[in-house]
């Protein structure tokens, strides 16, 4: 069998791809999220290199296309990616420029190349917000002990 690796220990063969930790696919907040942001999420991860964190640049238009999803479904999914703590905007995009451009995100598990910035993993800390069960004072619940709708 062939020597699959150079002298340093690298992989010849293989080439880049997106990596899944499992402590993160474990984290309510990636549980949480629908199947068309865990789509994005990939997306925005493959633009990764190692070096270009807060440079990954994907419109909205370009993960729909990508992600075989309508534009809408795709902005919902960037602002659903943002409010779990999968993502950040470096730089928002617009067509206000001459040149349009797209917006520049950070992938929040790695640290920022274009400032600096340490991995934050906000989704870590991320959770449901709960819905209280029991009515508040002054508020009606549910009525209860009714026959035939009758009180």
């Amino acid at each position: 069998m062939p020597n699959r690796q150079d002298r340093r220990g690298r992989s010849k063969t293989s080439g880049q791809f997106v990596q899944l930790h499992h402590w993160m696919l474990q984290t309510p907040a990636w549980r949480a999220l629908k199947a068309s942001s865990r789509a994005v999420y990939l997306e925005v991860a493959a633009r990764y290199n190692g070096t270009n964190n807060g440079t990954l640049a994907l419109s909205a238009r370009d993960a729909a296309d990508r992600c075989n999803i309508n534009k809408d479904t795709a902005s919902q999914a960037f602002r659903e990616l943002v409010a779990h703590g999968f993502i950040e905007c470096v730089t928002p995009g617009g067509f206000s420029r001459k040149v349009r451009h797209a917006t520049e995100w950070r992938l929040t598990q790695y640290r920022c190349d274009a400032t600096g910035a340490l991995p934050a993993k906000t989704f870590v800390r991320w959770r449901p917000q709960v819905q209280n069960a029991v009515p508040k004072e002054g508020q009606d619940g549910p009525k209860t002990g009714t026959v035939d709708g009758f009180i």
